[in-house]
């Protein structure tokens, strides 16, 4: 089975027309469509931002797990760049018993699949991250042969009893990882403040459910604002950004989303070049930005200097917080913290 979804759909219809946004519907369920159909799968349903499907039943179940994976694969590639920056697309890819026929009764019949499986896939896309497929165990054991280098994420499901392995397939990787050289690059930190502490009065499970509700608002706003997830070390946020003023507005965004969550937020922000590798970035332009992050209080924005200087004329304000010795980093840097607007 294979589940893909648009993460930064409900974010962006708050944004756009009704017409914009059912043409961006449309759009995706067409290329979704073709990708299945292409790949001998059945269309399952089309809901709300996802598109459903099933492979190797009712009728060729040769390799229906790899025909699973590339068709989701087809449709990441399809959309990228689609709305701008990489594909807003995610997938979730799982192989398994389930039982697929005709369910309800009277004019409500509908051909469908029903199982843990089914369950656990759909839960999974919860987790995908914009521009990658995540795959369960059995189907990864499938098609490992043809992605030998899918790194393991583990990711808790609630109807299993341990976290999942899961193997995420990078359809696309972010510019500077493609071009596998130097690029200029808007970083973004974000930090939970205090996260142990809520953590411990929280309890674990209550705690991976607030931290996965987090991670799901965070993955909207970065498709909102132009940004990709780079990686997500214990419960911080490393991300990149098409321009600095994407990750300011990210920032205060987040700040915000996470506040309604009863979670307190800090963001560091700089602009430098980096250097890609497989996915993940790296440079002393990374170590800036997080240590401008570390120097901020919860729900403030901490800057470089080469931010403010990209941004004039964007009508963000600033604050000067002085020259500050970054840890790691070689010359006393200048730091601003982003004047918010009050509610």
């Amino acid at each position: 089975m294979a589940v893909m979804g648009l993460p930064g759909a409900g974010e962006a219809a708050q944004r756009l027309s009704p017409t914009q946004m059912v043409e961006r519907l449309n759009h995706f369920y067409e290329i979704a469509t073709r990708a299945v159909v292409a790949r001998d799968g059945t269309v399952d349903k089309l809901m709300s931002d996802q598109v459903i499907a099933f492979f190797g039943t009712p009728y060729n179940d040769r390799e229906h797990a790899l025909r699973a994976v590339e068709a989701a694969a087809d449709v990441i590639a399809a959309m990228e760049d689609q709305w701008g920056g990489t594909s807003l697309v995610a997938a979730a890819v799982g192989t398994g018993e389930a039982f697929v026929g005709n369910v309800g009764e009277g004019g409500t019949r509908d051909y469908t699949a029903i199982g843990q499986m089914v369950n656990s896939t759909h839960e999974l896309l919860g987790h995908a991250r914009p521009g990658e497929a995540l795959l369960l165990p059995a189907t990864y054991t499938a098609v490992s042969s043809h992605y030998p280098d899918a790194p393991i994420r583990t990711i808790t499901i609630a109807d299993r009893d341990e976290p999942v392995a899961a193997r995420a397939v990078s359809v696309r990787a972010p510019a500077a990882a493609r071009a596998g050289r130097r690029a200029l690059a808007t970083i973004m930190v974000l930090d939970l403040v205090n996260s142990t502490v809520i953590a411990s009065e929280l309890g674990d499970a209550a705690w991976r459910e607030l931290l996965a509700r987090h991670y799901g608002r965070m993955r909207e706003l970065l498709a909102v604002h132009e940004g990709t997830e780079i990686d997500t070390a214990g419960d911080g946020l490393l991300a990149t950004f098409q321009a600095p003023v994407h990750a300011v507005r990210f920032g205060e965004a987040a700040i915000d989303a996470d506040a309604a969550l009863g979670l307190r937020t800090r963001v560091g922000v700089h602009t430098g070049e980096v250097e890609g590798d497989q996915g993940a970035i790296r440079g002393i332009a990374v170590v800036i930005a997080a240590r401008i992050g570390a120097l901020a209080d919860a729900g403030q924005i901490f800057v470089s200097n080469t931010v403010r200087d990209l941004v004039a004329g964007s009508g963000l304000g600033f604050e000067d917080r002085g020259v500050r010795s970054l840890k790691g980093v070689a010359e006393p840097r200048q730091i601003y913290s982003v004047l918010r607007s009050p509610d």
